[in-house]
């Protein structure tokens, strides 16, 4: 039995051990998550700097599986760090949900979904006019077929997404 313990406390004190791995022992399977430091509130201008380079890192794999499932379906060759340059004048959206509602059944009866007509704009410039309009096409064709509000963006969130950046690195 004694054995058994020591080889246990030789096991947890190993190179693969909790400890070793997190730096936080057994406590970080049920206590408190750690996180990487970030600046103080001390310094509000710090902190402002900071806070969107977080924010960004933690959008990361959910970019990089959107332009994975993308790609996967549209045979496209995006990348986390391109999506939301190829997605925000709405045209990728409009042809994702083309390509959908050709494939789409009804859940009920196993039936083709009645087809929608829509509409977008090929040549459509980023922050234009006609990239919002895409954009609100595509929205409106989720809304069509039955998808709740609270999983679906407003329009303007790609255009302003991209004038945040403008502004970022002037």
């Amino acid at each position: 039995m004694d054995s058994e313990v020591e080889a246990m406390n030789i096991s947890l004190d190993g190179p693969l051990s909790p400890r070793a791995l997190t730096g936080l022992g057994m406590n970080c399977l049920f206590g408190q998550k750690v996180r990487p430091p970030g600046p103080g509130l001390a310094s509000p201008l710090e902190f402002n700097q900071w806070l969107p380079y977080r924010h960004d890192a933690g959008l990361l794999p959910m970019k990089e599986d959107l332009a994975f499932w993308l790609n996967t379906i549209m045979g496209g060759d995006l990348t986390a760090d391109s999506l939301m340059e190829s997605l925000d004048n709405g045209v990728v959206l409009c042809q994702l949900a083309q390509l959908l509602q050709d494939k789409m059944m009804h859940p009920n009866n196993g039936k083709l979904l009645v087809r929608r007509v829509i509409h977008w704009r090929a040549d459509a410039s980023s922050g234009s006019f006609f990239a919002r309009d895409n954009t609100a096409n595509f929205l409106y064709w989720c809304r069509k077929i039955g998808l709740e509000e609270a999983y679906l963006f407003e329009s303007e969130d790609l255009a302003m997404r991209m004038v945040m950046v403008d502004i970022k690195y002037r």
